[in-house]
C-alpha cells in the first residue's frame, strides 16, 4: 500500500505520530531529514502493531545498519512520548529488525475515526490533492458497425472507475470517447444494408439499432466467405495444401478479384468524396447505432462529457507532420512516406510511418491531431487512454512521436492498458457473430441474480424484484471485471459472479444490506460519548476505515481499481466474521450503542467504496 503521510491519514492521532517521528528524525539526522521524508505504512498483521516505518533508506546517510537505526529511533521516540501534543494518545515504538513498529492507543483513536467518517459522510475517502489538475479519460471508443461487447464493457467499467477515483482526489475529470465512425469496416455494413436488408430497419424488424447494424456486418462476412469459397473452387485452389505465405498470396488475389470487396472500396471512395447519397445512408445507419449505444450506456450508468468522431478528425494532423518534416524532425522514406525516427531517440522503439507516400492519413496521423485538439480545447494536465494491451507498443510509439514533436504536454499522456476478457467458450469474433455483446450479457445476468434473490426472499416479486436483480447483476459484472489487476486477462464466469458469497459484487452489496437491516431495527439509540469496543476484530475494522482514504488515493495514483476492490472485500470479510461472532442488537449497553456506531461508520465506508466503483449499495437484498 502507498505510504501514509500526514495529509493522507485521517485523525489527529496519526498526525501526531507522524510529526513526532519527523521531529526525532530531524534531531537524529541534525536537520538532514524533514517531515516530507517520513512515510508510514500499515504494519503487517503478524506484528500486532498498527503502523510501520522502514529504515533502509537511512542506512547510507547515517552510515549505520538499518536495524541499529531502528533501535535508536524507537528508543528516542519512547523517551519523548510525553512531549506529544495534548491530548495525546500513547504510542509504543518497537524496533523490529530494520523497521520501527508503532502501536497506537485504540481507545483514543476509535472515536476520532468514527467522527471523521460521520462528519465527511459521502465525501469520506475523498480529498483535494489533485485539485489543480484537469484530466481527460478516453474510454470505450467503439466502431459503429456492431454493438458493444464484453471487451468494450471491461474498457467502459475500468475507464469509469479510474475516472471516479481521480475525481475523488479533487481533479476535474473530462470523460470522452473517440467514435470510429468511418472506414472500410463501416462501408461493409453499409453495403450489406444496400444488398441484403430488403428494406428492413431496426423499427420494422424490432431489433435494437446497434444489433441491427451488427447483424449486417456478420451478413457481409458470410457473403464474402461464400464468394471466396466459390472463387477457390473455380480457381482449383485447395487452401489446406498451402503454407501461410501462400495462403496470404491467395488472399490478396481474391481481394483483387472479389466483386464484393471492390464494391465496398468504391462505397468508401464515394463517402470520402462527399457523395450525398452515401453520406445520407451513413448518417442514418450511424444514428441507429448511436441510439443502441446510448441505451446500453444508460443501463450501465456510463456517460461522456464529450464525443470525438473519427470522421471529423481523420484528415487532421497532416500540417503538424509536414511542418516537422520542414524542421528536420521527421524524415522522408525512399517511397515518399513520412517517418518519425523514433529509433534514434528512444530505446526499443522502431521508426513509425506517420503519413503515407500519397499524403493520406494513417491512424497515428489522426491520433496526433486528436491529442493536440484535446490539450488545446481543455488545457489538460493529463490525458489517459483506456485501450487494450494489444495496443501497448503502438501507444508507446504515439507518445514518443508526440514528445519528438516537442509538445510539452506529452509527458502527461498515459496508457491504461488492460487484458482480454474470456468466457468459458473462449475468444470472441465479431465478424463471425460469436461476440458476447453487452446487452445479451446483462440480460443473462439478471435472471441469474433473480434466482439468488429468491433463495433469500421468495416472496419478492414485480418491479422490486426486477430492479434489485438488475442492480445485483450489474454489480456482479462490474466487480468481477475490476477485481483483477487491469493488465491481467479476465476469465468471466456469469454464474459465479452473482454469488452472494466469495469475492463478488453481490457479496459486498449483501453485507451493506445486512448492516442497513440491523440499523433499521435499532430504534431510539444514540452514539455514546465513550465507545466500548474491546474486541480485536472491532479495532481491525476501525483501522481499515482509517486507511480507506489512503486506499482510494493509492488506487487513483496506480490507475488500478483492483486495489479498492481487494480492500472492500477484506473489509466485508472482517464484518462477516464480526457479525457471526458478536451480537449487536442483543448486546447490553453501552456495548450495543458502541457497536451500532461502528456499523454506521462501516456502512458509510462500504457505500462510498461501492459508489466509486459504480456499484449500487443496496439497502435490501
Amino acid at each position: 500500500m502507498k505510504a501514509l503521510t500526514q495529509d493522507s491519514v485521517v485523525g489527529q492521532t496519526a498526525v501526531d505520530v507522524h510529526n513526532h517521528l519527523a521531529e526525532v528524525l530531524a534531531d537524529l539526522s541534525k536537520g538532514a531529514l524533514t517531515a516530507a521524508d517520513v512515510a508510514l505504512t500499515p504494519a503487517p498483521a503478524h506484528t500486532g502493531a498498527d503502523l510501520s516505518f522502514r529504515c533502509f533508506e537511512l542506512a547510507r546517510s547515517w552510515k549505520k545498519a538499518p536495524a541499529q537505526i531502528a533501535q535508536e529511533i524507537a528508543q528516542t521516540l519512547n523517551d519523548r512520548t510525553d512531549n506529544m501534543s495534548d491530548p495525546s494518545p500513547a504510542a509504543i515504538w518497537t524496533p523490529a529488525g530494520p523497521y520501527v513498529n508503532i502501536t497506537l492507543d485504540h481507545r483514543v483513536l476509535a472515536p476520532r475515526i468514527l467522527d471523521a467518517v460521520r462528519n465527511d459522510a459521502e465525501s469520506y475517502g475523498h480529498n483535494e490533492q489533485l485539485a489543480d489538475e484537469v484530466v481527460m479519460m478516453e474510454y470505450v471508443s467503439p466502431n459503429t458497425n456492431k454493438p458493444l461487447h464484453l471487451g468494450h464493457m471491461r474498457n467502459a467499467i475500468l475507464g469509469r472507475a479510474v475516472a471516479n477515483l481521480i475525481a475523488a482526489q479533487g481533479a476535474k475529470v473530462i470523460r470522452t470517447d473517440i467514435i470510429n465512425d468511418r472506414g472500410i469496416h463501416i462501408a461493409k455494413s453499409m453495403l450489406a444494408f444496400q444488398r441484403w436488408a430488403d428494406g428492413a430497419t431496426p423499427e420494422s424488424s424490432g431489433v435494437k439499432g446497434d444489433h441491427f447494424v451488427g447483424g449486417l456486418y456478420v451478413r457481409y462476412d458470410k457473403e464474402l466467405r461464400q464468394e471466396k469459397a466459390a472463387w477457390l473452387t473455380k480457381e482449383g485452389i485447395d487452401l489446406e495444401s498451402l503454407n501461410e505465405k501462400e495462403k496470404k498470396q491467395v488472399g490478396e488475389r481474391f481481394n483483387e478479384a472479389s466483386e464484393i470487396s471492390a464494391a465496398t472500396r468504391d462505397l468508401l471512395k464515394r463517402w470520402e468524396a462527399g457523395d450525398e447519397e452515401v453520406r445520407a445512408l451513413w448518417r442514418k445507419m450511424n444514428g441507429w447505432v448511436y441510439d443502441g449505444f446510448n441505451a446500453t450506456y444508460d443501463r450501465l450508468g456510463i456517460h461522456f462529457d464529450q464525443h470525438y468522431y473519427e470522421s471529423e478528425i481523420y484528415e487532421g494532423g497532416r500540417d503538424v507532420i509536414l511542418g516537422a518534416v520542414e524542421k528536420g524532425i521527421f524524415k522522408r522514406a525512399e517511397n515518399g512516406a513520412v517517418i518519425a525516427p523514433l529509433s534514434e531517440h528512444f530505446k526499443k522503439l522502431q521508426d513509425k510511418a506517420v503519413l503515407r507516400a500519397d499524403g493520406t492519413s494513417l491512424y497515428i496521423t489522426q491520433d496526433i491531431n486528436l491529442a493536440t485538439i484535446k490539450f488545446e480545447e481543455h488545457g489538460l494536465t493529463r490525458s489517459l487512454y483506456c485501450i487494450g494491451s494489444e495496443q501497448d507498443y503502438y501507444m508507446k510509439q504515439l507518445f514518443a512521436t508526440l514528445k519528438l514533436l516537442g509538445f510539452e504536454w506529452a509527458d502527461g499522456l498515459h496508457h491504461l492498458s488492460y487484458g482480454m476478457v474470456y468466457l468459458p467458450e473462449g475468444k470472441m469474433k465479431s465478424r463471425e457473430g460469436t461476440v458476447v455483446d453487452a446487452d445479451n450479457l446483462m440480460d443473462t445476468l439478471r435472471p441469474l441474480a433473480t434466482e439468488k434473490i429468491l433463495e433469500y426472499d421468495p416472496e419478492l416479486s414485480g418491479d422490486p424484484l426486477t430492479q434489485r436483480a438488475e442492480a445485483i447483476g450489474l454489480a456482479a459484472l462490474v466487480f468481477m471485471l475490476l477485481s483483477v489487476g487491469r493488465e491481467s486477462d479476465v476469465q468471466f464466469d456469469p454464474r459465479k459472479s452473482v454469488e452472494f458469497e466469495g469475492k463478488t459484487g453481490p457479496y459486498l452489496q449483501y453485507a451493506h444490506a445486512r448492516i442497513a437491516s440491523i440499523l433499521r431495527k435499532a430504534e431510539g439509540w444514540e452514539a455514546p460519548e465513550q465507545l466500548t469496543l474491546s474486541e480485536d476484530i472491532e479495532w481491525r475494522i476501525l483501522f481499515q476505515m482509517l486507511l480507506f482514504p489512503n486506499v482510494v488515493a493509492d488506487a487513483a495514483e496506480s490507475h488500478d481499481p483492483s486495489i479498492l476492490t481487494s480492500f472492500l472485500y477484506e473489509l466485508t470479510r472482517d464484518y462477516s466474521r464480526y457479525n457471526h461472532d458478536h451480537h449487536v442488537l442483543n448486546a447490553e449497553e453501552p456495548i450495543r450503542s458502541s457497536r451500532l456506531a461502528l456499523l454506521v461508520g462501516l456502512k458509510t465506508v462500504l457505500a462510498n467504496g461501492l459508489r466509486l466503483l459504480a456499484i449500487e449499495p443496496l439497502e435490501e437484498m
